[in-house]
Parts: structure tokens; C-alpha cells; sequence
């Protein structure tokens, strides 16, 4: 019986892990889509657009998921950081590539084929944090 209760426990912290998750890509999202939409409107490529407005929110998503979602605390890390950057920059290679195969190949409109990649960069983003940045907290049976 005490496996279950384990089980349903990780399982709730879990999922209020990504519910964090996703409110603070909610407001990464906003930073991301206003920075492309400005890009865009003052005529810059869109990879460039892409790849500068997906940065105006990393600060603010790793402040934010290291303290809050993923509750670190003491003091930041360096390799914390370069593996956030890296799981940041191999989330922004591989939604690059979706957007411009969306975009180009299969012709949606732009902010439509924006808004699909960003969704796919959620999970992967999410899964790389979580499995890889910020698993200590995990580790040492912290509460979410």
C-alpha cells in the first residue's frame, strides 16, 4: 500500500511541476511571441527574429523555474547554468528547424507555425529540465 501512496504522490508532484511549468512558459511565451512580433513588423528575418525573441525569455525562465517550479536553492551553480543553456539551445535548434520546415515546406502562416513549435518546445524544454538541470531537488525528496 505504501508503493501506491508514492506513486499517486509523485505522480500529483508531477504534474503540479508542470502546471508551474507552464505558467512560467506562459509568461516566457508572451515575452517570446511580443520580441518575434516586433522583430518581424520592423522586417527581420524570422530565424533571427526566432532565435532573439526566444532569448528575451530565458532569464526569466530560469530565475523563475530554479526557484519556483523546480525549488533550487543556495547558490546557482555554474554547470546548473550551462545545462540549462544547453537544453535552451537545443530547444531552439530543433523548434528553428520545425518553424522554418512549417513555414517553408508545408506553407503555414507564420505566427500559426510559431505557435506549433513553441508547444513542441514546451515538452522538450520541460523534459530537459526536469530530467537533467534541476533534478537535485528531486533527488533529495523535496516537495514541489
Amino acid at each position: 500500500m505504501k508503493e501506491k501512496s508514492q506513486v499517486v504522490l509523485f505522480m500529483n508532484n508531477k504534474g503540479k511541476r508542470f502546471l508551474k511549468f507552464s505558467i512560467v512558459g506562459g509568461i516566457n511565451t508572451g515575452i517570446d511571441f511580443a520580441i518575434f512580433s516586433l522583430l518581424i513588423a520592423m522586417g527581420m528575418n524570422y530565424l533571427i527574429a526566432q532565435i532573439i525573441s526566444y532569448g528575451g525569455g530565458l532569464l526569466n525562465s530560469y530565475l523563475l523555474n530554479r526557484s519556483w517550479t523546480f525549488q533550487q536553492q543556495g547558490r546557482v551553480e555554474i554547470t546548473e547554468v550551462v545545462k540549462f543553456i544547453l537544453v535552451n539551445f537545443i530547444t531552439i535548434v530543433i523548434t528553428s528547424i520545425l518553424l522554418a520546415l512549417l513555414y517553408n515546406e508545408l506553407n503555414l502562416q507564420l505566427l500559426l507555425s510559431k505557435l506549433i513549435v513553441t508547444g513542441f518546445g514546451v515538452f522538450i524544454n520541460f523534459i530537459g529540465n526536469q530530467i537533467w538541470v534541476f533534478k537535485n531537488s528531486e533527488e533529495r525528496g523535496e516537495s514541489v
